[in-house]
């Protein structure tokens, strides 16, 4: 079998214009590197090294895009092909700046800020303290219902809270933080910012951010922010300027209509989309000292730019790579070994392959088709007959596609603030869930715990009505009575296992053959392997001897379950 991952190229993490060696594992005697430099086809021999060939090359350019000559055909990102690949299948290389390390597969926690935890009940706002789109908001009591308006809702949770459950998420296994806005906003989701340089006085101020982010840092942990950098809050002063004086400086920043209305984030009026080709828009968000891109790196190890594939210019997302690119840039500048992934709600592929960020949210590539082979139905709720192996396809069509470096960067999940919880699709099958989570730790990037989901938080509302905001941001029931220890439990091994074996760290990717009805594939890493299998409706399957990592025992021959991590012996 031929392979070739980042375990395979030397150093892993370039820099531009470096020379790397690239290894093939194959039993070939002999092949060509083939790159693609000025246009042109490049060639180079490869020598013979133990268990495959290898080559050395300078990364020119990045992405730096090569495939293999072989005897029996051309090797690229997806496989072996009888005629040169179109170059969307060669691999593809990055030449920094890349991920940091310490982002390769690391466990990550998000947190919704109002509905996680209390730490300072004087902080929360008071019911109808102001008034939000024209309407009072509410202060509503921890464990009362969620409503259908949940930007007027507020319970409360702040900081502060944050920092007292730290024992929580440090027992947990988590390494890195990822926060939901905290900068001032008049609704509880705090995606429509009036202040950049203000971490929102209901969450406790620079104050609590400053205390979270040390106590953080003294346990070896890691704090990410949302970067809402495509959009302002209509209350933010650049826009109320920009409303009120067709002739003021920050009009600019804004795409207005002639007949005076403005683009915006999906149409929603109280987010103002910001146009990139203003001069101004690059100061106060890229370039500027004061760019809260930069400003706040002296408080958090890096970012997660919400809606990232919607920010450009002139109102599009023109120009797009461009800017993203610069405003990851601009945050590692201010702190090298800052991480800048992006929400990507779609194909993730070709923003990343034009060396923007460090990663993005894996739902074309992992989180949609998980949850649509498991529960029958896609996000929208609609029907999705994926069968185990039209599900795997999908995410080694994706994995392949994804740039070397990012493919253990990126942010996977199963359940997040926008779309419904996993439990709550699953119809509450805990076996299912169990899968779905030993699936997600399993496989390649950086596993993300959606705050509640490790003790079983679902969501109120009936399946008649699918729907994940505002239903999937229910404050955490704080009360332990309510949780369920034996999903607890199994996150924590998930985790344990993630963060000691290699393989599942680091490893690469590859194909396991299994019955039918069971997705299955590798993890491979410097001779450790692991197998995960998976099978919804369950599966009896045959295996040489080995040990059984969730159940920590020795297994050998036939087995019967759901979901399996299997380590082979010898």
């Amino acid at each position: 079998m031929n392979r070739h991952d980042l375990e395979h190229v030397d150093p892993p993490f370039p820099g531009l214009g470096e020379e790397v060696v690239l290894f093939l594992e194959t039993e070939a005697r002999e092949g060509l590197l083939l790159y693609e430099k000025d246009g042109e086809i490049h060639q180079k021999p490869m020598e013979r090294a133990e268990g495959g060939l290898r080559v050395r090359v300078f990364a020119h350019t990045s992405p730096f895009r090569y495939a293999f000559r072989l005897p029996e055909g051309f090797l690229g990102s997806h496989g072996l092909e009888k005629t040169l690949p179109r170059y969307d299948r060669f691999f593809h290389l990055l030449a920094g700046p890349n991920p940091p390390e310490w982002a390769l597969g690391a466990v990550y926690y998000q947190i919704f800020p109002d509905r996680f935890r209390m730490g300072r009940p004087e902080l929360a706002p008071k019911d109808g303290e102001w008034r939000y789109g024209g309407r009072p908001i509410r202060k509503k009591a921890w464990h009362e219902p969620l409503g259908l308006e949940g930007a007027f809702e507020f319970y409360g949770g702040d900081l502060f809270g944050v920092l007292e459950a730290l024992p929580h998420l440090e027992a947990l296994g988590v390494e890195v933080l990822y926060l939901t806005p905290i900068f001032q906003s008049p609704s509880s989701h705090r995606y429509d910012t009036e202040d950049y340089l203000r971490v929102d006085p209901h969450l406790g101020g620079e104050e609590a951010l400053e205390a979270l982010y040390q106590a953080l840092v003294a346990r070896g942990m890691r704090l990410v922010l949302d970067g809402v950098f495509n959009h302002v809050g209509a209350t933010h002063s650049w826009f109320q300027r920009a409303l009120r004086d067709p002739k003021s400086p920050e009009r600019g920043m804004f795409t207005f209509r002639p007949d005076g209305s403005y683009e915006s984030f999906w149409g929603v009026r109280s987010m103002p989309k910001l146009d990139y080709a203003s001069p101004l828009t690059q100061e106060r968000f890229v370039f500027g000292k004061d760019a809260p891109i930069r400003y706040w790196m002296r408080l958090a190890h890096g970012w997660r730019l919400d809606v990232a594939h919607s920010l450009g210019e002139g109102g599009t997302n023109r120009k797009n790579a461009r800017w993203l690119r610069a405003l990851a840039r601009a945050a590692k500048e201010a702190r090298p070994d800052a991480l800048v992934i992006g929400e990507l709600s779609y194909d993730a592929t070709p923003t990343l392959r034009a060396h923007t960020l460090d990663g993005a949210m894996h739902y074309a590539g992992f989180a949609h088709p998980v949850m649509a082979w498991l529960s029958g139905r896609d996000v929208h709720g609609r029907e999705a007959a994926l069968s185990a192996g039209e599900a795997w396809e999908v995410l080694w069509d994706h994995y392949r596609a994804l740039p070397l470096q990012v493919r253990h960067a990126m942010y996977t999940f199963v359940s997040s603030h926008d779309i419904p919880r996993a439990l709550w699709r699953l119809r509450g099958d805990l076996e299912l869930y169990k899968l779905a989570y030993a699936l997600l730790f399993a496989f390649p990037g950086s596993p993300a715990l959606y705050y509640g989901d490790e003790v079983g938080l679902s969501q109120p509302n009936p399946y008649t009505l699918w729907q994940g905001d505002p239903y999937c941001r229910a404050p955490f029931p704080w009360d332990e009575a309510l949780w369920n220890r034996e999903v607890l439990g199994f996150v924590k091994r998930l985790a344990r296992l993630k963060k000691t074996h290699p393989a599942l760290r680091r490893g690469s990717l590859l194909p396991l053959k299994a019955p039918e009805g069971v997705l299955a594939f590798r993890r491979r890493y410097r001779g450790e392997e692991v197998w995960a299998l998976f099978a919804k409706e369950g599966a009896r399957l045959r295996l040489p001897r080995g040990v059984d990592l969730l159940r920590e025992e020795e297994v050998a021959g036939e087995v019967e379950g759901q979901y399996l991590l299997f380590r082979p012996a010898g």
